[in-house]
Parts: structure tokens; sequence; C-alpha cells
């Protein structure tokens, strides 16, 4: 039988393994060079930018039908720049995989993995 410490140590090379495979996928190289290339264009940064303001007024403006079209413009602009939607592309891959990949862990360990703890004082 394994000594507590012996299985801390096993866990922490298999938390090392699957760090290193998950920043070693295909997945994963594909977002960080898109992030890459959004910083290396100021035009689909500052596009990027501009939609998330957007967003932001909306949430503050009680949805009026000015802001929502100036969103609807920004939007189309986003979703018609190649940057953004490999980024967008390349992000829904990686959350899929790491989706996936708690899953199996959820599975393989009898309990959920990563789940999101609501706060509370009980």
């Amino acid at each position: 039988m394994k000594s507590p410490s012996e299985n801390e140590s096993n866990v922490k090379l298999q938390i090392e393994a699957f760090t290193k495979a998950i920043c070693e996928c295909e997945e994963y190289c594909s977002f960080m060079q898109c992030n890459e290339d959004l910083e290396n264009n100021p035009d689909a940064k500052n596009l990027l930018q501009r939609y998330q303001i957007k967003l932001e007024e909306l949430q503050w403006s009680g949805y009026d039908a000015k802001t929502i079209d100036e969103l609807k413009e920004v939007r189309t602009q986003v979703m018609n720049n190649e940057t953004l939607t490999k980024l967008f592309s390349s992000q829904e891959l990686l959350i899929a995989l790491l989706k996936s990949s708690n899953d199996l862990i959820s599975e393989k360990i009898g309990e959920p993995f990563a789940q999101r703890q609501q706060g509370g004082c009980c």
C-alpha cells in the first residue's frame, strides 16, 4: 500500500503530465497562436474592444434601439474579421477539449472535478 506522500507525489506527477499534454495539444497551441495574431493586428484588436464597449453600453443603457443597432453593426464587423473568427473558433475548440477532459476526470474519480463552488457561509 502506498503511503500518503507517495500518493501525493503520484498525483503531482499526473497533474504535471496532464498540464503538459494540454499545453502541447493542437487546440491550445492554435488558441495561443490566434491570441498572438490578435495582439499583432491593431484593427482586429480595436474592433473587439469596440464590440465589448458596445456590449457594456447596452447593459447600462437599458437596451435602447440605437445602442442595439450599433451593437449589431459592430457584431457584423467582428464576425467578418478573419482574425477574430479564427480566435473565437479556436476558443470554442479549446473549451470543448477542456470540458471533455473534465468529464473524463470526473468519471474516473467518481465525483465532479472542476465545478464552480457556490459561496456561502453555511
